[in-house]
């Protein structure tokens, strides 16, 4: 699983007290009135919620991006050390000559590893980015979701979670993941997309 979805299950993996009489599956009817408790399966929403997709998409774009680029350095850098090793052997570098040569080669190793280094956290801080992205546009949605039902909690379940049981009666994940999809498609008509809310204090 890509990391944007195992960073966000650490969100939801919340302790449960009893459960229910049933495993859930996710395709339950919305609960009865005057239930405090509800939750949504973390699995499915990860694995059809629209907005995901194009995160997981992007995401996989621009390390396949940078993969090519880290490669092509790695090229460079490889032929520049065969020529050396070449013309060193054929006698044709003087000591000095080959001094310099093998200094220019070490300070490429050295620009390149500190390349991918600064690549790798660069990927790391746009994935942690996008997490929040997601997560505060799931909280947000559940916010307005939960206005005129007034559940005391909504849990995330996913099997070997925290949650062992759960009955069906109180999975709202269907309800969710229609209510996130249709909202997500009705920003990309409109040219919009939900941003974190503390993305300024994240990036001072």
């Amino acid at each position: 699983m890509l990391a944007v979805a195992v960073a966000v299950l650490y969100y939801w993996h919340f302790s449960a007290g009893s459960g229910g009489a049933a495993t859930a599956s996710g395709t339950s009817a919305a609960p009865a009135a005057g239930q405090t408790m509800v939750y949504i399966n973390t699995d499915t929403i990860l694995n059809n919620y629209k907005m995901l997709e194009d995160i997981n998409t992007d995401l996989a774009g621009k390390r396949e991006n940078v993969q090519k680029q880290l490669l092509g350095r790695e090229g460079s850098l490889r032929q520049a050390m065969e020529s050396y090793q070449r013309r060193a052997q054929a006698g044709l570098l003087t000591p000095n000559q080959m001094k310099e040569e093998e200094g220019k080669l070490q300070q490429q190793q050295q620009e390149l590893l500190a390349y991918r280094d600064n690549v790798a956290a660069g990927l790391m801080e746009e994935e942690k980015i996008q997490n929040k992205k997601f997560y505060d546009a799931l909280v947000a949605y559940l916010k307005e979701y939960n206005k005129d039902k007034n559940y005391q909690f909504v849990f995330g379940y996913t099997p070997g979670g925290g949650i062992l049981l759960a009955a069906d009666k109180l999975d709202i994940t269907q309800q969710v993941l229609k209510g996130l999809n249709d909202q997500y498609q009705a920003q990309k008509d409109k040219g919009q997309t939900p941003a974190p809310a503390d993305k300024k204090e994240e990036s001072k």
